[in-house]
């Protein structure tokens, strides 16, 4: 993530103040108004809930993603606008990074945005607090995944909540049962180590029928950590890195290590060790078995053109003082914007995205949904056309079923202190992992100093 400037924050303050200043002084409804400390909740909320579409005023929100516009269409413009006679959205497409160039530049102001709740966009002042829409419409809060909905929590202002969530990653490990089936080794089961899971693997690697099979791929986004209560690398509150006191990053490096020092298992260089990916080597074939996002829509498609034979358990766990949790990470979640000149409304649509009849939707065309109700979760890719066929006998539950880790609180200046520390080179270099541990911490404290003198 780029650092941001004192200037650049100074400028875009200003031009959030001249958008602000011209939204109040527009000829707009006081309903659109944010609630005030008087509003009593509950029957209020219920009243307007049950207004009829044909007595509220047509709005036009303008919603950020970083999606393209025909993936907007698919996952928001059209079951919105079905939903809401009164409601056009429309969409700006745009990384967090690049939202000055292309938003503010061209004097856009989103109402809502799809992302997490961020320190890039907290400084900007840019999200809105939902806690008085919450309090309003009686919104439940309880249907939420607990894990995200207190990552959000911590990450926001302090007393706001300033995002919720919207769509959770999948998680598994993901195998090839013809694979096993060559080899002559059993398949991996449900709620199996990490250790057993790479023992596992040294069986179903080497050349069988003039092919090579790899077989484990440990995923390329540090997922095995994100298992962890703990994952961080940087003290939230100090900023201080602290590469070196992690002792589950310790045993991430060393698991990594094994992995890839199992023969014929490793990559030819670590460009490919960072860009190639499990999802890729299990569709053609070549790989035993990706601990991974779960990818069931890519796997069906993969089935369908080459007939290749897949199946999920549960994602390997760590297992004694680490727990058994899953992966987690915050997902797409749903924001409001302070530049919101219908924040009521916005917050109608966020209402209605992390509904029930939503999130089924979502659920069964292979969205994680992030609501907790039973119903919801287990209708997930039964919406697939080749669920009958194909993903019927698949162990789903192993997907919807996992318990994911809690989230952490994080640094604000995380991906600066952490900008160029990375392990891949030295592990993939064979180096000892103290001394890969050592660098890490030497690069990171170099960043610190400089991103904070800066701030």
């Amino acid at each position: 993530m780029k650092s941001w400037t004192k200037n650049g924050f100074i400028l875009l303050s200003i031009l959030f103040s001249l958008f602000l200043v011209a939204g109040c002084s527009s000829s707009g409804s006081s309903k659109e108004s944010a609630p005030s400390d008087q509003s009593t909740g509950s029957d209020q909320g219920q009243d307007q809930q049950e207004e009829k579409a044909d007595e509220l005023e047509p709005v036009t929100l303008l919603m950020m993603t970083h999606w393209g516009d025909e993936q907007f269409e698919t996952y928001f413009k059209e079951p919105v606008e079905a939903k809401f006679d009164h409601i056009t959205l429309e969409h700006v497409q745009s990384r967090w990074d690049e939202i000055e160039e292309n938003v503010f530049a061209k004097q856009l102001y989103p109402d809502l945005i799809m992302t997490s709740v961020s320190a890039e966009y907290l400084e900007m002042d840019l999200l809105l607090d939902l806690t008085p829409y919450i309090e309003e419409t009686n919104f439940d809060l309880d249907r939420l995944e607990p894990s995200i909905l207190n990552y959000l929590k911590d990450q926001s202002n302090e007393g706001e909540l300033n995002g919720l969530p919207l769509i959770r990653p999948e998680y598994a490990l993901v195998y090839n049962p013809d694979i096993f089936d060559l080899f002559g080794v059993d398949y991996p089961t449900n709620d199996m180590t990490w250790d057993e899971v790479i023992e596992l693997a040294r069986k179903v690697t080497g050349d069988m029928g003039g092919v090579h099979y790899r077989g484990l791929h440990p995923g390329n986004f540090d997922f095995m950590m994100r298992q962890t209560e703990t994952p961080k690398l940087v003290d939230p509150d100090t900023h201080e890195p602290i590469i070196d006191k992690n002792d589950a990053f310790k045993i991430y490096l060393q698991r990594l290590e094994e992995i890839y020092s199992i023969p014929g298992n490793s990559f030819d260089s670590v460009e490919d060790m960072k860009d190639v990916r499990g999802v890729d080597l299990m569709r053609k074939g070549q790989l035993a078995m990706a601990a991974d996002r779960a990818f069931a829509g890519a796997y069906v498609g993969a089935a369908v053109e080459n007939g290749l034979n897949f199946d999920f358990v549960t994602y390997p766990r760590w297992g004694g003082e680490f727990g058994d949790y899953g992966p987690n990470e915050p997902g797409n979640g749903i924001v409001a914007t302070t530049t919101s000149k219908h924040p009521r409304e916005a917050f109608r649509v966020i209402e209605y995205l992390l509904s029930d009849e939503y999130q089924m939707i979502k659920s069964e065309n292979g969205d994680l949904p992030s609501v907790v109700t039973p119903e919801v979760r287990e209708a997930f890719m039964k919406g697939h056309e080749h669920y009958e066929d194909i993903l019927k006998d698949k162990n789903l539950a192993a997907i919807t079923d996992a318990n994911p880790a809690p989230l952490p609180r994080i640094s604000q200046y995380e991906s600066e202190i952490m900008e160029g520390v990375d392990y891949r080179e030295g592990i993939f270099e064979g180096k000892d992992i103290n001394t890969i541990i050592r660098e890490m911490q030497d690069k990171a404290e170099g960043n610190a100093k400089s991103v904070l003198s800066k701030n």
